[in-house]
């Protein structure tokens, strides 16, 4: 079935692991033959859940809330490496992500304006998982995203975070320790980041 997130399909999820089917949009359908009453409960299940992409099959990593966040330098769109150790002492948001995600379109301009609310105690950090430079540059400068942009083209970091299903924000302490996981897309998450983060900030 056709859908916004391209290779990995639309799905609802409750939780990282239970994914099931959606029926996304009017024009899937129509093309399915659905009357519209089935489409307005499609809809209404689509607001009320949680939206994400599956970007690969599951892992079995040691990302875990309460686990040291796995290490990894990864390059950014101008081919410089930075690494996750540099930012030992700041809250860490790392934002796992890619072009054809249609929940990650509607994720990323919620994280970026959290970056702009915490400029100097967070650090933001959006990793695209195995895609090409080109791809990725061409639409960070269409989509004006103001991250900073990693590439993950092996999917090794991906692997290490568990992130089989994306959009996915992960928050990591000053200590370096992971304290939130996030999986998918719904319309509270910006609220439910900001109160996380501003928890970590208050941190002793």
């Amino acid at each position: 079935m056709p859908g916004r997130c391209g290779p990995g399909e639309n799905r609802l999820s409750s939780g990282p692991i239970g994914l099931v089917y959606l029926v996304s949009s009017l024009e899937d359908a129509e093309r399915m033959g659905m009357k519209s009453r089935w489409v307005v409960m499609a809809s209404a299940v689509l607001v009320a859940a949680q939206l994400s992409c599956s970007s690969g099959p599951g892992t079995s990593g040691p990302a875990d809330v309460g686990s040291l966040a796995p290490t990894f330098s990864l390059p950014d769109l101008q081919g410089r490496q930075v690494s996750l150790e540099k930012f030992r002492g700041k809250v860490v948001m790392l934002d796992f992500w890619a072009t054809w995600c249609g929940p990650c379109r509607m994720t990323m301009p919620l994280v970026d304006r959290l970056q702009k609310e915490f400029p100097n105690e967070m650090v933001l950090l959006a990793i695209n998982l195995q895609e090409t430079p080109e791809e990725v540059r061409t639409y960070v400068e269409r989509r004006k995203i103001e991250a900073t942009v990693l590439l993950d083209e092996t999917g090794e970091v991906g692997f290490a975070y568990r992130s089989e299903s994306i959009p996915m924000q992960v928050l990591i302490d000053k200590e370096g320790v992971i304290r939130h996981i996030q999986v998918g897309y719904h319309s509270r998450m910006d609220q439910e980041l900001r109160a996380e983060i501003q928890k970590l900030l208050s941190a002793e």
